[in-house]
């Protein structure tokens, strides 16, 4: 059998770290093998991929014991240039790595410096951007695109090198839902073309386990579980203990299983129809009505509306479209949208940062045109998609210390503001450390520390699960809604439909800059043809209820315990 990689007893060490990032790390990974890596936060998922192409230990010196065999090369006596042309390496943060100026030149960069004829690189940039959905946006500048256009774009870049191994970390974050499946059927569909390897780091279990050979869980630089996707999905308990997103089938099915019933675990929500089915026909229903929990409501108080709203950027680019809408004191919003829906473009209008090209935004009464974005800011914070666009302090306290030093807060009281959002956010034990050292995801939870260190009316936070595992995702999730239970306003613009449903009272879609949708959460994702149409989908449970429709399950189901709430009651199960 042949192997692309193998990794024997490799252990590595970061420069002045005295814990290692991965450790006895023995594994082989087959040519033509679709390979996941997934694992909590700081697991050592990305020092794994940074092994595979030299980055570890020619650019990250640190101490590596240990071999890493790439395609019958070790990693130690190559160099990072040549082991380029054999593995392609997909960052975690898309902006890192582009470099031209246009999205056409971005992803004909590669095959040009490895000299691959003109024609060719015509052929292999437009069927990379067609794969990834960006083919006519060719003529943009990425850097003016959207996060998850961004990320479109490098990896039609990579695709375009057409390297013999693939080794993307997290390459659908920024992507939204249809779009990631898209992305891992198109990786699928590559394999079996060009025959090469792929290795990906990623949370979204659900989309990437159906597609996977076989994969890895890591803990702590460890392997704690290995095997086929069938096989390792079984262990839900302890993959949920390790803060993974699991399926929320697989959850189903397993608190089932531990109320002693026989079903087995599903991969797919094909599966998850099939298993189901097959488990309910033993039951006959009861008589009665299932009923929702209420969810909370706004207190009805307008705080922001935009009236008749459209914005146009330089050089014609219409991002919105007479968008028109209230936001109310206390409402806890999720904005959805397909990549480059004008998401981002909408809540810079609320506090400020643009200014509408026509119509009018009103911010507690005051119309923005007349306001700075300095004096918005004290009452709508405003978190970036990318946490390195706002940070730039060397040191977290000061980070989070600017905004309330600008203010004149006196120094002691601004202590105790530092202080109060780092735990918050529980980045305390961070509280002397460079920002710039630490994870994306930690980098992320200071960003958000240093506007609630202002106790701004209004929060915004673009993307606030960004570079989180599941576990932390949640906890910020958590945060947002104790802030919204003390009376703040959450606007959150995601494409983690889970979260979305687990945690938002009303969701707001918007497509090619206009509101499609606006209402109660429940109400939207119920809307699941619309939704598509923006390629969004609502969570596994909901799609899986409404498989489940002859069983007399509320299509409307949006979270794991109405599923499990909903069983017991109806079928006694």
């Amino acid at each position: 059998m042949e192997y692309d990689i193998i990794f024997e007893d490799v252990t590595y060490f970061y420069p002045r770290s005295q814990t290692p990032a991965i450790k006895d790390i023995n594994l082989k990974i087959r040519k033509g093998e679709i390979f996941l890596i997934t694992g909590p936060a700081g697991a050592g998922k990305t020092t794994l991929c940074e092994t595979t192409n030299g980055l570890i230990p020619h650019f990250f010196r640190g101490k590596l014991k240990g071999n890493v065999i790439v395609k019958g090369i070790n990693t130690k006596e190559s160099h990072i240039g040549e082991l380029s042309r054999i593995v392609g390496l997909l960052f975690q943060d898309p902006s890192s790595q582009l470099v031209a100026a246009t999205v056409f030149d971005e992803v004909a960069f590669g095959p040009e410096n490895f000299g691959v004829p003109r024609e060719e690189i015509i052929k292999r940039v437009e069927e990379s951007l067609a794969a990834v959905r960006m083919l006519e946006l060719k003529d943009r500048n990425p850097h003016r695109l959207s996060g998850g256009q961004q990320q479109a774009v490098v990896l039609a870049a990579l695709m375009a090198v057409k390297p013999d191994i693939y080794v993307l970390d997290e390459p659908t974050s920024n992507l939204d839902p249809i779009g990631s499946i898209m992305f891992f059927d198109v990786m699928k569909d590559t394999v079996k073309k060009e025959g090469c390897t792929v290795i990906i780091v990623e949370h979204k279990l659900e989309y990437v386990m159906p597609i996977a050979d076989r994969m890895i869980v890591l803990n702590k630089g460890e392997i704690v579980f290995e095997g086929e996707p069938k096989k390792v999905i079984d262990n839900v308990e302890e993959l949920e203990k390790l803060g993974l997103r699991v399926p929320q089938a697989a959850i189903v099915a397993d608190r089932l299983r531990k109320r002693g019933h026989q079903i087995e675990i599903p991969l797919t929500l094909d599966e998850a129809k099939q298993y189901f089915t097959n488990f309910l026909k033993q039951y006959n229903p009861k008589s009665v009505k299932f009923e929702f929990t209420e969810e909370k409501q706004s207190s009805g108080e307008e705080i922001i509306r935009a009236e008749n709203l459209t914005f146009v950027y330089p050089g014609g680019v219409v991002a919105l479209k007479n968008v028109s809408l209230s936001i109310y004191k206390g409402d806890f919003i999720a904005l959805l949208g397909q990549n480059g829906s004008g998401k981002t473009t909408l809540v810079k209008h609320f506090n400020g940062l643009l200014k509408p090209t026509e119509g009018n935004v009103y911010v507690f009464g005051e119309n923005t045109r007349n306001k700075s974005p300095a004096d918005l800011a004290k009452r709508v914070g405003y978190v970036y998609q990318n946490p390195d666009y706002q940070i730039f302090c060397r040191k977290v306290y000061d980070e989070v210390a600017f905004a309330p030093k600008n203010l004149k807060v006196p120094k002691e009281k601004i202590d105790e503001l530092v202080m109060n959002a780092l735990k918050l956010v529980k980045m305390e034990y961070a509280i002397d450390e460079n920002p710039f050292n630490l994870s994306k995801g930690e980098r992320q939870r200071v960003a958000i520390a240093s506007v609630l260190a202002m106790d701004p009316d209004v929060l915004i936070v673009d993307e606030p699960t960004t570079g989180q595992d599941f576990r932390t995702s949640n906890e910020i999730m958590q945060l947002l809604q104790r802030l919204n239970s003390q009376g703040k306003t959450i606007i959150i613009i995601t494409h983690d439909m889970e979260l979305a449903a687990n945690y938002c009272h009303r969701t707001i879609v918007l497509k090619n800059g206009e509101v499609l949708l606006d209402g109660p959460t429940r109400e939207v994702f119920s809307q699941v043809e619309i939704l598509r149409s923006t390629y969004l989908s609502p969570p596994q449970v909901t799609l899986l209820a409404r498989e489940l429709k002859e069983f007399e399950v509320p299509p409307n189901i949006l979270k794991v315990d109405e599923m499990v709430n909903f069983l017991e009651m109806k079928y006694g199960v």
